[in-house]
C-alpha cells in the first residue's frame, strides 16, 4: 500500500518523465477509474469526467503537488487529482492492470496501474475545486508540516494513521516511527508529554527520510506489501527476529485490523 514516501516518489517520477513534454493523447482502458469525486468505489466512473480528463490533460502542465497520500496535477485548463488507493501506481513499464495511459508528445507513455480499482483519477475544470480536493478532510502533511498535538485516548498508532489528524502516515510508517521514538503502539495518544511529542515528531521525520533513502532515486517503485517484494524495514513482518537496536525478539499483535510489530525491549510491554 502506498504511503507518503511512495506517493512522493510517484510525484517526482511523473515530473521527471514528463519534464518539457505535453500530453498528446489519453487512452482510457478502464473508464471506472475516471470519476467525478475521490472515492474508493470501483463502479464510480463518469462519462463527463472522461471528457474533462481528455481536455485538461492536453493543455499545458503547470505543476504536480502532494498533500498526504494525494496528488494534484495542475494544467492550464484545470487540475487532475491522482489518488493511488491501496494498489495504484504510475509506471513507464509494462503493466498487467493498466487503467489509463497518457501518450506524451515525444512518443513515450505513462500508465496508471491499479489491480484493485481502489485508486482513481478525478479531473476538475476549476483550479479552486482541485486545490480543495487535494486536502479536503486531511490534517497537516506529515513531511512538510509540524506534527500536531495528538488527541484523546485512542492508541497512538491508530491516531497517527488517522488522515484527518496527520496526513500521509500508514501502517508501516507509523509503526516504524513509534519504534524510533521508543513509544508503545497502544499508548494513549493524548498522554504524550512535550518531550515525548518532540521525540515522536523527530522520529516521524527520520522514518520518512529513511524510507526515501530505501526507495532510491529510480523511476519505478515496488510496494513492500506486494508478493515477492523485498522488506527493508527493521520491524515490519519480522516477528521473532532480534530488534536491530536492543536484540529483543520483535513481537506482533492485531490493531485496528492491521498487523502491528513492536519491540518489547525498546517500546515497553503495555
Amino acid at each position: 500500500m502506498p504511503e507518503l514516501p511512495e506517493v512522493e516518489f510517484c510525484r517526482r517520477a511523473v515530473l521527471c518523465w514528463t519534464a518539457g513534454r505535453r500530453i498528446a493523447g489519453v487512452q482510457v482502458l478502464d473508464p471506472r477509474v475516471v470519476r467525478d469525486s475521490r472515492t474508493d468505489r470501483p463502479s464510480a466512473g463518469s462519462p463527463a469526467a472522461l471528457e474533462r480528463l481528455d481536455r485538461i490533460a492536453r493543455s499545458a502542465p503547470l505543476g504536480l503537488d502532494r498533500h498526504g497520500k494525494r496528488l494534484l496535477w495542475r494544467f492550464e485548463a484545470g487540475s487532475i487529482l491522482l489518488h493511488l488507493g491501496m494498489t495504484g501506481r504510475w509506471t513507464r513499464g509494462p503493466s498487467p492492470f493498466p487503467k489509463v495511459r497518457l501518450l506524451l508528445d515525444d512518443g513515450a507513455a505513462i500508465t496508471f496501474h491499479d489491480p484493485r480499482l481502489l485508486g482513481g483519477i478525478v479531473p476538475f475544470s476549476s483550479h479552486a475545486e482541485g486545490q480543495q480536493a487535494l486536502s479536503l478532510g486531511l490534517g497537516p502533511d506529515a513531511l512538510r508540516d509540524p506534527l500536531p498535538a495528538l488527541p484523546g485516548r485512542r492508541p497512538i498508532k491508530v491516531v497517527l494513521m488517522d488522515q484527518s489528524v496527520v496526513a500521509g502516515l500508514g501502517n508501516v510508517q507509523a509503526m516504524e516511527a513509534l519504534w524510533r521514538a521508543g513509544l508503545h503502539p497502544l499508548q494513549p495518544a493524548g498522554g504524550l508529554g512535550p518531550v515525548e511529542h518532540r521525540r515522536l515528531a523527530d522520529a516521524v521525520q527520520e522514518q520518512l527520510a529513511a524510507t526515501f533513502t530505501l526507495l532510491g532515486d529510480g523511476h519505478e517503485v515496488a510496494y513492500v506489501e506486494e508478493p515477492g517484494a523485498s522488506n527493508p524495514f527493521p520491524l515490519y513482518q519480522r516477528e521473532g527476529e532480534p530488534c536491530p537496536r536492543c536484540s529483543t525478539p520483535i513481537a506482533t499483535f492485531r490493531q485496528a485490523g492491521r498487523g502491528t510489530w513492536w519491540c518489547p525491549g525498546c517500546q515497553g510491554t503495555r
